[in-house]
């Protein structure tokens, strides 16, 4: 009987233990399950960082484009120069008769530099403005006329002229030849080069070319020519 208990006591154990193995190998099966489920939200998630953080990264490179870009265009509507190439600009004449010439000024602003030709009441040349290759010529005489600068604008003011041919006397009374070295730092030279027949010619010298534009404003008459710097 003793025998008989003594086996029935092992058989019971035995049992119990593989009960028991199999239950912990269900835990470790559980475990392992749950480890995997979490390898792969975690590779998702990093997937899904790999992702956003580009996109992060090119939004802060647009944020930061945003900025630099409101700020030149900013400064672009400051300075005016929306538009404005380094090709030629051309008008007709508005008003009648010949605009008579009074003054032709330089300055230097924020961005650009700035040529002024004033001009007596209300009529306004048409106006032939460009950059030019080669020597500068006097209109008329053909004459080869010393220029300064790397590069040249011509702006031809056509009908115009520093004369009034109903008198003879002189509207212009300036220089042929302006110093403007001292007021701006892009031109190096403003010479007129021709004055014949009511065409009125003048040759800005500059360092290089650049985009420029052209305005024409009243009270008083003026054309004004705007270069880039």
């Amino acid at each position: 009987m003793h025998v008989v208990g003594g086996k029935r006591e092992r058989m019971r154990q035995r049992a119990n233990m593989v009960a028991a193995a199999a239950i912990v190998a269900g835990l470790s099966g559980l475990v392992g399950c749950a480890g995997s489920g979490t390898g792969a939200d975690a590779s998702q998630a990093s997937s899904k960082t790999t992702v956003t953080s580009p996109g992060s990264g090119a939004d802060a490179s647009t944020a930061a484009a945003g900025p630099t870009t409101t700020a030149a265009t900013a400064t672009s509507t400051q300075t005016g120069f929306e538009g404005a190439t380094d090709g030629p600009r051309t008008a007709p004449p508005d008003g009648t008769g010949t605009a008579l010439l009074r003054a032709v000024r330089v300055g230097r602003n924020v961005g650009f530099e700035r040529i002024v030709f004033e001009f007596e009441g209300s009529s306004r040349p048409g106006y032939r403005i460009r950059w030019i290759d080669g020597p500068v010529t006097a209109d008329g005489s053909g004459n080869v006329v010393s220029v300064a600068g790397a590069a040249h604008l011509e702006m031809i003011m056509e009908p115009a002229s520093g004369v009034d041919m109903q008198d003879g006397h002189l509207t212009y009374t300036g220089p042929d030849r302006i110093l403007v070295t001292q007021q701006t730092k892009l031109l190096r030279d403003l010479v007129r080069t021709g004055d014949f027949e009511a065409v009125l010619t003048w040759v800005a010298g500059a360092s290089r070319r650049v985009p420029f534009r052209v305005q024409t404003l009243s009270a008083p008459t003026r054309l004004v020519v705007d270069l880039q710097d």
